[in-house]
């Protein structure tokens, strides 16, 4: 893993010459995708308030009436209609070969699709918020951008870091840090010759691709619901999942993205998060050059609405969601082998492509499973979890009613067809496992479990998850 000299202002211009915001018809269009997110938080949630009022903030103040929380949380969602709203401004129109755009745009073909998806989570309303970054820094270095940006590696005397880190001669005692958070710490610019330039953001813009490898860095940044640092946690269990489950995971049709980490420390020896990375391979690198997040299948292009994963149906749509329903419960196979429950939602879980066909995933981002406690007692942490039933509840959240619905609706209304047609399918898939029959209620017949981001925001501890129950469409399938 070899840093490069620093790239050309030539190479780095592009995200950086972005157009402003743009419209009143741009900013409103903003606000109301924001807002329908509040509505349908309000249908689903329990918050203090009422849904009153139309803009976005007016239904932010009502559901917060009472909560001691209310200025922050209607300020964040201002924040989050103005980055929705430059999101909207970056807005192009996709390629006709994705395949040939994905291969052009990067030496990692997969950051084409990561940087595709244009306003983040389909339910959060802070999917586009980003923390204290101003405009000018959003364009900068947000996936939505098309940001490309220099990764320096910084000097950190007495750095935490496993054998193998950034060399395998010994210590290196170097730690990417994003510009952002260099800046932050007053780390100065870094050595000409110890920087990955065209790096480029990934969905969650703390990690970025630099060609081979996804480096997650640490940023002082509240991105949705949470400030995202790397815990020391984070730094051990990485690896030791990785290794650990590797092996049942490949069994169940999942490549599961190995780690490293290393964290600074400071003078009295106690881990500092706001300095610390995680390295994976990049997946073209292990063996899956067509590896495109479940997110971006339901992304539609700006000009003409056709889904990302319509491009690659052809003249069989029913057969390739077969194909596809066969690999997306894959991580369903994997917890009834080992109870270990994947947060597999659109971010951390791509479809591997062999041509045109879904034909395995790829996992990354071991920091929201969950594990049998009595079974791993080597992680720390929040993984290790008794219950099996709560570990099922953070699979099926990620997956279920997030991921697969919006998959599901895009498809649905791109071929004017029933969605009760697709879920079916979907059924079938699951049907096929052969589950124990309490985790096939779960899946097929009980209400999925959401997670309630709003009423989280508006919580003392906005971290703490807090779950609701949504219809289930699989029950009638």
């Amino acid at each position: 893993m070899k840093p490069t000299d620093r790239a050309s202002e030539a190479d780095t211009a592009g995200p950086h010459d972005a157009p402003a915001v743009g419209t009143p018809a741009l900013a409103r269009r903003a606000d109301a995708v924001v807002a329908e997110r509040l509505r349908a938080a309000a249908a689903r949630e329990p918050l203090p308030g009422r849904p009153e009022g139309s803009s976005a903030v007016e239904l932010a103040a009502s559901l917060a009436a009472g909560s001691v929380h209310k200025d922050r949380f209607t300020a964040e969602i201002a924040a989050a209609v103005r980055g929705t709203a430059l999101a909207l401004a970056a807005a192009r129109p996709h390629p006709t070969d994705l395949w040939a755009a994905a291969s052009a745009f990067h030496a990692d073909p997969s950051v084409w699709f990561e940087q595709a998806v244009l306003l983040g989570h389909p339910t959060h309303p802070l999917a586009r918020s980003r923390g204290e970054l101003t405009d000018d820094e959003i364009r900068a270095y947000a996936p939505e951008h098309a940001a490309r940006f220099d990764l320096g590696l910084y000097r950190i005397a007495g750095l935490d870091e496993p054998p193998v880190w950034l060399s395998v001669c010994g210590r290196s005692e170097e730690l990417p840090v994003h510009p952002w958070q260099a800046a932050r710490h007053g780390l100065g610019s870094p050595p000409p010759t110890r920087v990955f330039p065209d790096a480029a953001p990934l969905m969650s813009l703390r990690t970025v691709s630099t060609g081979d490898f996804h480096i997650k860095t640490a940023v002082d940044l509240q991105l949705t619901s949470a400030v995202r640092h790397v815990s020391e946690a984070a730094v051990r269990n990485g690896a030791i999942v990785a290794q650990r489950l590797g092996e049942p995971a490949a069994a169940c049709g999942i490549t599961l993205l190995g780690e490293r980490a290393a964290i600074a420390r400071g003078p009295d020896g106690a881990p500092l998060p706001h300095l610390a990375a995680v390295i994976r391979r990049a997946p073209h690198r292990v063996g899956h050059p067509r590896a495109v997040p479940l997110a971006a299948l339901a992304e539609t292009c700006p000009s003409d609405g056709r889904p990302v994963a319509v491009a690659f149906t052809g003249n069989d749509p029913e057969a390739w969601w077969a194909a596809f329903c066969a690999v997306a419960v894959a991580p369903l196979r994997l917890f009834a082998a080992t109870g270990v429950a994947l947060e597999a939602h659109g971010q951390n879980t791509l479809a591997s492509f062999t041509g045109d066909l879904p034909t395995g995933l790829v996992y990354r981002d071991f920091g929201g499973i969950r594990v049998p406690a009595a079974d791993w007692p080597e992680v720390v942490g929040d993984l290790p979890e008794a219950d099996p039933e709560a570990r099922l509840v953070k699979l099926l959240a990620a997956l279920f009613p997030t991921t697969l619905t919006a998959i599901v609706d895009v498809l649905a209304a791109w071929s004017d067809t029933d969605p009760g047609q697709w879920w079916a399918v979907v059924a079938d898939a699951v049907r096929g496992l052969g589950l124990d029959p309490w985790i096939e209620r779960a899946v097929l017949r009980d209400p999925w479990p959401v997670k309630a981001t709003t009423a989280m925001r508006l919580a003392d501890r906005p971290t703490d998850d807090i779950w609701v129950r949504v219809e289930n469409p699989l029950a009638a399938a």
